[in-house]
């Protein structure tokens, strides 16, 4: 009976069920696609057997500059005595990210493969939907060479057929074994922006496996059943500790000051870089639920009062106050559930809007979904929130105040004073909590804008992009691929519409690091100064840095003149010649890339930086060697041109075919491009702040503007009486006024308190921006108060046109 009258009631006035439907669907919407994000993100368990104990483990060198170097790789070396020696772990496996060509598909096919060592596979448990997994045996060194491909490569390259399992392809042009394909969604390691599609056996040879000082694979351990990540980490000390006590330096050891071993939960560490801007983005949808709710609890309040005398008869002919607030209750969870379902629908198409602003920078951005476990949280939610406001309207209802209420003239209604000041209260809520929202956006946005202005270095603009990698088979030396990429860049060189062509292993702004040991002439290291280790090498063409619009500081650019049979010379950036030579010139200093035989390099010039560790992180130092001097297998085209980028993409693809056909492009983007996607993931977190932001002070508006409205229809008689007896328009306007703008000051004050808490969880996600900058946070405040006094006005406007006779007769 109560559902029945309630949807009769709820019926009877479509405006407020209108009104209040729409709130709530903006503000459940909001939380259920932002709820949906964070639960695929951070909550969701990684999709592998036992995730729970599947832990990362890091090396670390912290005496390195600048903090050293943090979570970072393993050595060949280093895995095999920490996968013989250490007991804590059941299993521990190693691997390695590269692209490889693929060749016995349709056509060539540049794909990003996962080098695992044989137990990695198995340890994650999950199986292929053809064929078998990698197992200890293809890792043997020697054996041939076998793949298991994902599920988007097998559809991509081979168009699903049955029969790939079996079949050989060639992988940089080496015969290769198809073994199994794995199931859908799939991926390993999980939130790599580029993830890979197929997975080879790493095969180390322990007899040969390479210097202790070549860090290039990331470990991933099994803990034993039993045994915490704690307990491990203190086996991993005690082990370190001992072999820096037993082992020569030279030999280039683990050590718990110098070159520690760390654990990390392997879920932890997926997510670690977006953690923040995840409870952040939860924290701030959650301000919007709190605001919409706040409104609708104003509109039943407002409704309530209306409704004091059906209360009052409910009252007097039995009805206790349990059934009232039943009855009420019952209004608020249907309001809400009909909120809940048009939010759905919202939260589907906020989903698709957070697809188009490259949520993909997310990590684990694929497995973002509606499923029954947000739904049950949607459900969970419209349950508390209907609860919550329909308790509302009948928080100020006193059972003395009935009988008042039942003697009262008919047609006469006045509100409680009671429920006018907890409407109040409420209002200053939802301003004070709008208030943080718009302040944490501001934040935001100015950050952007600083990262928008940041000078990269070079010139982006005209600027195309793509990777190629040679295989061993065809180019079997430095002299081979030295000289494909040569006739390659005489051809682009000289195509209509390219301004100059070029190449470079690194292409910035954000590459990983290489950290190389580099011998410097005549160093002299000082306590807590730089060591003989460069953050980055990139060897370059000729004309690499005139193409990229790069500007030069001191010295000569590099040029055709310095070829293989030149004197040996390097480029620096500014960051590294400050480093090293802080108060005298470069130039004329000589560095060495590896031990002798490897020559002397002098330094003949220095280049403004150019970004290299991402735009919103200083430059790290930087070394450029000439292509034609130290020739690279794999790397990136960078070519000017005097219009759209794009438009000769055809063009240069077809000079790459004309020299090997086999040959596959991959990341064929315009530098502009490149750099959007860079800014991805802070463009990601300002847009979504901003539009929370946006329908915060649109609610709140509305909140003030019902209040103030509803405060003139109480005050009718009271505005006739007062112009009749003499009061002017400016003053009815400055009577109701100063209602609302005694309501804007109190939640401005409230908010700008509380925002000064609260943004400080900003501050790692700020680029050159304080957390508590004067100016967002007073022109924030400006904006609420503008945004108040435009509500307050439109019904302050209406009362004051008032005509008494018609106000007095209505009375």
């Amino acid at each position: 009976m109560d559902i029945r009258y309630a949807f009769r009631m709820l019926a009877k006035n479509p405006g407020f069920t209108a009104a209040a439907v729409a709130c709530l669907a903006l503000g459940i919407g909001a939380t259920t696609a932002i709820f949906s994000v964070v639960y695929a993100v951070l909550l969701r368990p990684l999709p592998y057997s036992q995730p729970a104990r599947l832990v990362r483990i890091f090396t670390e060198f912290p005496t390195f500059p600048n903090g050293g170097l943090r979570h970072f790789w393993v050595s060949p070396p280093e895995f095999l005595d920490l996968k013989r020696d250490l007991f804590s772990f059941e299993m521990v496996e190693a691997w390695a990210n590269t692209g490889v060509n693929l060749a016995g598909a349709a056509e060539p096919v540049r794909a990003t493969a996962s080098y695992v060592s044989g137990g990695m596979l198995p340890m994650l448990g999950v199986a292929p939907i053809l064929g078998r997994p990698l197992s200890p045996e293809d890792d043997r060194p020697g054996a041939s060479l076998t793949a298991v491909l994902s599920y988007s490569l097998w559809q991509r390259a081979f168009g699903g057929e049955p029969d790939t399992v079996g079949r050989d392809i060639r992988l940089n042009g080496n015969p290769c074994h198809v073994i199994g394909v794995m199931p859908p969604g799939f991926a390993f390691p999980p939130g790599e922006l580029d993830p890979p599609e197929l997975w080879l056996p790493l095969q180390i040879d322990p007899n040969r496996p390479g210097g202790r000082g070549s860090h290039f694979l990331s470990l991933l351990g099994r803990l034993r059943a039993g045994m915490s990540q704690a307990q491990a980490q203190g086996e991993i000390n005690r082990y370190v500790k001992h072999k820096g006590e037993t082992t020569a330096q030279s030999q280039h050891p683990f050590d718990p000051k110098i070159h520690p071993v760390v654990l990390a939960g392997f879920q932890d560490e997926v997510v670690r870089t977006v953690r923040r801007a995840m409870l952040v983005l939860l924290g701030a949808v959650v301000f919007v639920l709190l605001i919409a709710c706040v409104n609708v609890a104003n509109l039943l309040l407002a409704r309530s009062e209306a409704r004091r005398k059906e209360i009052a008869v409910r009252a007097a002919i039995g009805a206790g106050l349990g059934r009232l607030l039943r009855q009420f209750v019952i209004e608020g969870i249907l309001l809400s559930l009909a909120g809940a379902g048009f939010g759905v629908l919202l939260a589907f198409g906020g989903l698709r809007l957070l697809a188009a602003t490259n949520a993909g920078s997310i990590p684990r951005a694929a497995e973002i979904a509606i499923d029954w476990q947000v739904l049950l949280f949607t459900l969970a939610v419209s349950m508390a929130t209907g609860m919550a406001f329909g308790l509302a309207p009948v928080l100020h209802i006193k059972p003395s105040t009935l009988h008042d209420t039942l003697k009262a003239a008919a047609g006469r209604t006045t509100g409680a004073v009671g429920a006018n000041r907890f409407r109040s209260v409420l209002v200053t809520a939802e301003l004070s909590l709008a208030l943080i929202l718009l302040i944490g956006s501001g934040l935001m946005v100015k950050a952007f804008w600083k990262l928008q202005e940041v000078n990269a270095g070079f010139d982006p603009n005209h600027l195309l992009t793509m990777r190629l990698s040679l295989p061993t088979t065809a180019y079997r030396d430095a002299a081979a691929f030295g000289g494909f990429y040569q006739s390659l860049l005489a051809r682009l060189n000289v195509l209509p519409g390219v301004v100059s062509a070029s190449l470079a292993n690194g292409l910035p702004p954000s590459r990983p690091i290489n950290a190389n040991d580099t011998a410097i002439e005549n160093f002299v290291p000082v306590p807590n100064g730089p060591i003989q280790n460069i953050d980055y090498w990139n060897n370059v063409g000729a004309r690499y840095f005139e193409t990229m619009g790069a500007r030069l500081l001191e010295g000569r650019l590099l040029n055709e003149g310095d070829g293989a049979q030149s004197t040996p010379v390097v480029v620096i950036n500014q960051t590294m010649a400050k480093i090293y030579w802080p108060h005298e010139s470069a130039l004329g200093h000589r560095v060495r890339l590896d031990s002798p035989p490897d020559p002397w390099r002098m330094i003949v010039g220095v280049v403004a930086d150019i970004k290299n560790a991402g735009i919103d992180r200083p430059t790290g130092t930087e070394l450029y060697i000439p292509a034609a001097q130290v020739p690279v297998r794999t790397a990136y085209l960078v070519i000017r041109t005097q219009g759209d980028p794009m438009a000769i993409a055809g063009a240069v693809r077809g000079e790459i075919r004309s020299l090997d056909r086999a040959l596959p492009i991959s990341q064929l983007r315009s530098m502009e491009d490149v750099m959007s996607s860079a800014r991805s993931r802070p463009r990601f977190l300002t847009l979504l702040l901003t539009l929370f932001s946006s329908v915060s002070l649109l609610l709140a508006a509305l909140g003030i503007y019902g209040v103030i409205s509803y405060s003139v229809a109480q005050r009718t008689s009271e505005i006739g009486i007062r112009m009749a007896l003499g009061a002017q328009s400016l003053d009815v306007l400055r009577l109701v006024g100063i209602t609302g703008l005694r309501l804007a000051l109190a939640g401005i004050l409230i908010g700008a308190v509380g925002a000064l808490f609260l943004t400080r969880t900003l501050s790692g996600l700020l680029f050159g921006v304080s957390s508590i900058d004067a100016a967002t946070f007073l022109g924030m405040a400006a904006m609420l108060f503008a945004v108040t006094l435009l509500a307050c006005y439109i019904p302050a406007r209406r009362a004051s046109r008032v005509d008494p006779l018609i106000a007095l007769r209505y009375e």
